[in-house]
């Protein structure tokens, strides 16, 4: 395994993530007057987008490690499964915040099968207004399993 890559690959996707979390603060920020037919979308575009961040980190970790990166049509859940039941990484987080990333998770499902248009601002409103405490929380959980990986660097 090469430890500097993947550190370096790990801190690529949480840089990504909290942008991803300072655009949402930005969207939710726009009054309901002011909000744009197509602001539900991107909106659940970013909602989206925080599964697909959390993915991409799991398979950089099941890559480094020689770890067997699931495939076929569950490869989302499995993913998630994953993630939620390792000790060092999901398995630190509480039940409620477990159970929002499944939420998450079947919302990305939902968004990438339906059209943006239909897409209406009271099913996303939650899910963005807690994007960015979510993705908080989740770099805090990998950047402690980070110090665990350099801790063992020779």
């Amino acid at each position: 395994m090469n430890k500097s890559r993947l550190i370096q690959e790990i801190e690529y996707e949480l840089i990504q993530l909290k942008r991803l979390s300072d655009t949402a603060v930005k969207l939710n920020l726009v009054s309901e007057k002011d909000r744009q037919p197509w602001d539900a979308a991107a909106a659940a575009k970013y909602i989206s987008d925080l599964v697909i961040g959390l993915e991409n980190l799991c398979k950089r970790r099941n890559a480094a490690l020689d770890r067997i990166v699931p495939e076929g049509p569950e490869y989302h859940q499995v993913i998630l499964d994953d993630f939620l039941q390792d000790d060092k990484l999901g398995g630190r987080l509480d039940k409620a915040l477990a159970f929002r990333l499944k939420k998450y998770l079947r919302f990305r499902h939902r968004f990438v099968h339906s059209y943006g248009h239909e897409i209406d601002w009271l099913i996303i409103e939650e899910p963005l207004r807690l994007l960015p405490e979510t993705i908080t929380v989740l770099t805090e959980v990998w950047k402690n399993w980070l110090k665990e990986v350099k801790g063992t660097e020779p």
